[in-house]
């Protein structure tokens, strides 16, 4: 019975769960039934026949396989694209395009967190700067107004990351490189310098400040610093008492910590073994040969680790931490379970696989079954591990990779790392495919290419890395090789790949309801239906019913389909915001649409109320929608002054994040403080200025006045040091 309700109520276009059910089933018995009227037999009243379901909308172009292929490594001669046709072609032909990369490193606010303690101090030394707090009360209690300077809050730390180039390393070239990004742009550092480390043919240990080039000494101690050594400890170069010499050199002059990009739980495949000792450090960045024990702490990429050393290092307090002694031998005596570099002639692929599973985690073995099909680029496997595997963290990835089912590989200085392509041992992928998995290979590609698509398409970054998507007849410019694999199947809605598919879901149903194929009233399609139509998750059609809310089309209930509003009014509000678009008579407005005619949007603002600003975002959103401003970022700064609420800040936040491209960053600060602002400010772009006076505690502020260009330095000043000053309000 419970099976054909939900049966009816579906073909009925609604979508209801366990607990509408059971409220239906509720209320139908606990509900009297409706008295009859009259006697005899009841003439059946006359009822409209209701309007058919509206059909689905068609794709907006004709269906294609949409495969996503590695590419290749770029030409030296750049002016030879398109490439030519090989006399030997394959017949499959694609078109470069860019696809955004997954994000290799784990809670990067995170870690940013946990390195506040090494970030800007207020020291003796520090430029002066005007404490207004101070200033005030000192006003108040001598009846003068005299400045109070204090010393500014600067960084004092200098870092050095010194990256081992061992070939195990390329595994984790996107993890460090995003690492080395991560800490070089967030302004906690005085100084961030990249080194390379590399084991020479005579069992030497040197640096250089590029990975091929000269050696070079590492010059530390002659300002406060610190070195953190970044390795995976696979390299021979772990075994070499060089190694330990130029550390425990480092470690006389500043303080040095080994960042191992290996999860703790894989510090054993290494070739040391750290054992956890209570440190700490007499001074803040004191060297490691001043500490209450002479070792060289080791931690890996979290946040928890992180914490513990920045703890140590700011001379902030003690901390347990796994370390190596300086005084004594670090080799184990075995060496390290890096990747083979001959093949292993006991055992043939099933071998392999199994000596593999009764060693990896399940995520790892699950991971592994994925990656096999798949080709074997880092921006891939890292896809994959994102998208399939989503409690998976790198070490997963480091399980495989180094769990003797990879043939050996080399690094190569010439080749981005990109298109460095890994490969299983002969045998392996076909027996991960069949065996680990026990479903047939081709389904487990068709699982992996869907969701990888699907993870894609909701992927939000400014990293990207070349692909070729495969093109329908002769019509690419790149070869596709006969044995390459796909990593993807794309929706066949936008098969040019100019937007993400669920603006162009969205752009189709829109097309249908502008045409009038779909009018005020009737029900779209249930989500499940318009994944199923489009080729699609159900989580894309989500966002694409979004997309149509923010643009005022339908509606959305918790469990109903979608339904279309006035689609006459809607039309007749979003050509009017994009016809009138912000020019309103106040300058606030205008200075707002002003500002969203650039590319990156910057607004700092110190305010008591936030309507009027809110309002004036929200007219924005319709101009975006039309495609009338298309903004690559938007960065606000808000300083609430005299108990502003921020109400309809995080919806205009939400909206805008909605309305944009996911390549484009939107972030809304907010901070508060209870005293009533002197002025209200606007900052634009770091060009336009708006003021306006409040004349009395509690009142109301005066009409806001553009600014002249002169007072722009003194106005960004202004709010810096009152951002700073309430940075923990």
């Amino acid at each position: 019975m419970t099976d054909r309700l939900r049966q009816i109520i579906a073909d009925a276009g609604a979508e209801v769960g366990p607990e509408e059910i059971a409220d239906i089933l509720w209320l139908a018995r606990v509900m009297p039934s409706a008295p009859a009227v009259g006697t005899g037999t009841a003439r059946p009243e006359h009822t409209p026949e209701p309007r058919p379901a509206p059909p689905l909308p068609p794709r907006r172009t004709p269906p294609t396989d949409g495969l996503l292929f590695t590419a290749a490594p770029p030409r030296p001669d750049p002016a030879s694209v398109p490439q030519p046709r090989q006399p030997l072609g394959t017949g499959r032909r694609g078109s470069p395009v860019r696809v955004t990369r997954a994000r290799a490193l784990d809670e990067p606010l995170a870690i940013l967190r946990a390195l506040r303690p090494l970030g800007p101090r207020r020291l003796p030394g520090n430029r002066p700067e005007l404490d207004e707090e101070a200033t005030a009360e000192n006003g108040l209690d001598h009846q003068m107004l005299t400045p109070v300077m204090r010393p500014a809050r600067e960084p004092w730390l200098d870092l050095t990351l010194v990256v081992d180039t061992h070939r195990s390393m390329l595994l984790w070239h996107d993890l460090v490189a995003e690492l080395c990004a991560l800490l070089a742009r967030i302004g906690l550092f005085r100084t961030v310098r990249v080194w390379f480390l590399r084991t020479s043919g005579d069992a030497n240990v040197t640096v250089s400040r590029s990975p091929g080039g000269p050696p070079e000494n590492l010059a530390t101690g002659h300002r406060r610093g610190l070195v953190l050594l970044v390795s995976d400890t696979v390299s021979e170069a772990w075994q070499l008492p060089a190694l330990r010499a130029a550390v425990g050199e480092w470690c006389r002059h500043s303080a040095v910590a080994l960042l191992n990009v290996l999860p703790e739980r894989l510090w054993e495949r290494g070739g040391v073994q750290p054992v956890p000792r209570l440190v700490r450090a007499p001074l803040p960045a004191a060297p490691n040969s001043t500490w209450n024990r002479a070792v060289l702490p080791v931690v890996d990429a979290s946040p928890a680790a992180l914490a513990a050393l920045a703890t140590v290092v700011s001379g902030s307090g003690n901390h347990h931490l796994p370390a190596l002694p300086l005084d004594a031998d670090w080799s184990t005596g075995e060496p390290p379970a890096g990747p083979r570099t001959t093949a292993d002639d006991d055992g043939d692929a099933l071998r392999a696989v199994r000596r593999f599973e009764e060693t990896a985690s399940p995520a790892a073995r699950e991971l592994a079954g994925y990656l096999a099909a798949v080709p074997l680029t880092l921006p891939v496997m890292n896809l994959v591990r994102r998208a399939m595997v989503q409690r998976s963290d790198h070490g997963h990835l480091a399980e495989v990779a180094l769990g003797g089912l990879l043939e050996p590989w080399e690094a190569d200085g010439r080749t981005d790392p990109a298109f460095l392509e890994f490969a299983f041992r002969p045998g392996v992928r076909d027996a991960l495919l069949g065996g680990q998995l026990r479903r047939e290979a081709t389904a487990v590609r068709e699982l992996v290419h869907r969701d990888v698509a699907t993870y894609l398409d909701e992927l939000r970054g400014t990293r990207d890395f070349p692909a070729l998507r495969h093109s329908p007849g002769e019509d690419g410019t790149h070869d596709i090789a006969l044995t390459a694999l796909p990593f993807a199947r794309t929706a066949s809605v936008d098969p040019d790949g100019s937007q993400p598919t669920y603006r162009s879901i969205a752009a189709v149903l829109r097309d249908a309801i502008a045409s009038g194929d779909l009018v005020a009233g009737d029900r779209l399609p249930t989500q499940a239906q318009l994944a199923e139509h489009f080729d699609v998750s159900i989580s894309t059609v989500r966002r694409a019913l979004g997309e149509l809310e923010v643009w005022g089309l339908v509606d959305r209930r918790r469990g109903a389909s979608a339904k279309v509003v006035a689609v006459g009014a809607a039309r007749e509000t979003a050509t009017a915001r994009s016809i009138q678009v912000h020019r309103s008579e106040s300058p606030l407005g205008m200075a707002v649409g002003t500002a969203f005619e650039a590319t990156h949007i910057t607004i700092d603002a110190v305010i008591a109320d936030e309507t009027p600003l809110v309002s004036a975002l929200r007219t924005q959103l319709g101009r975006i929608t039309e495609r009338v401003v298309r903004p690559g970022s938007v960065r606000v700064r808000l300083l609430l002054m005299g108990g502003g609420t921020g109400n309809g800040i995080d919806d205009v936040r939400q909206r805008l994040v909605a309305a944009l491209p996911p390549d484009a960053p939107v972030s809304f600060t907010v901070r508060r403080a209870a005293a009533q602002p002197p002025l209200e400010l606007y900052l634009f772009n770091d060009r336009t200025v708006l003021t306006s006076y409040v004349h009395f505690p509690g009142g109301s502020a005066s009409e806001l006045f553009p600014q002249p260009e002169d007072r722009l330095q003194e106005t960004r000043s202004w709010f810096e040091s009152w951002w700073t000053l309430y940075a923990d309000g």
